[in-house]
C-alpha cells in the first residue's frame, strides 16, 4: 500500500491520538490507585470520578480523526458491496457530506455551548473546574474530524479514493 504525504492534519491527528493515549492510560492508573486506596486504607481519592470522566471526554473527542483514518466506523458493507462501483461512489459522496453536516453542526453548537457556560460561570461539582473548557476540547475534536471529512471529500472529488 502506497503510503501518502502527511500534511498538517496527519501530524494534528497524531499528536490527538498520542493525547487520547496518555488520557486512557491516566484514566486506568487513576481509578486502579483509586480502588487500592479504597480497599487498603479506606480513603478514595477526592475527585476521582470527575477527573476520569473529563479525561474520557478527551478520549472520545481527540480519538475521533484516528478512528475515522482507521476506517474503525460503522458502516453496511454487506449492501454497498453489491452495488455498482458508481453507485458506491455517489453513496460513499452522500454519506461523507451528511456526516460532514452533522459533525460540524455538533462542534459548532458544542463551541457555543462552551461559550454559554464560561460566561455563566459554571463549574464541575467536586473539584470545581470549569465546565467550559472540556467543552472547548470536544468541540475542538469533532472540528478536526470535520477538517478529514473535508479532506475525504476534495480527495473524492480529485479521483483519488474511492
Amino acid at each position: 500500500m502506497e503510503e501518502m504525504k502527511k500534511g498538517p492534519l496527519d501530524h494534528l491527528e497524531r499528536a490527538m491520538r498520542a493525547i487520547a493515549a496518555l488520557c486512557l492510560f491516566c484514566m486506568a492508573l487513576l481509578t486502579g490507585t483509586d480502588v487500592l486506596m479504597r480497599g487498603v486504607w479506606n480513603t478514595p481519592i477526592f475527585g476521582c470520578e470527575e477527573i476520569v470522566s473529563i479525561l474520557g471526554i478527551v478520549v472520545v473527542g481527540f480519538a475521533l480523526p484516528y478512528a475515522h483514518q482507521q476506517k474503525s466506523h460503522i458502516g453496511v458493507e454487506i449492501f454497498v458491496r453489491r452495488l455498482p462501483r458508481r453507485t458506491r461512489r455517489a453513496v460513499k459522496l452522500l454519506t461523507t457530506a451528511a456526516t460532514l453536516a452533522l459533525v460540524s453542526i455538533v462542534a459548532w453548537r458544542m463551541y457555543l455551548y462552551a461559550r454559554t457556560q464560561s460566561e455563566s460561570g459554571e463549574v464541575s461539582m467536586n473539584l470545581e473546574l470549569p465546565d467550559y473548557l472540556i467543552i472547548y476540547v470536544l468541540a475542538f475534536g469533532f472540528l478536526v474530524y470535520s477538517l478529514f471529512l473535508v479532506r475525504d471529500i476534495a480527495r473524492f472529488l480529485k479521483g483519488g479514493e474511492d
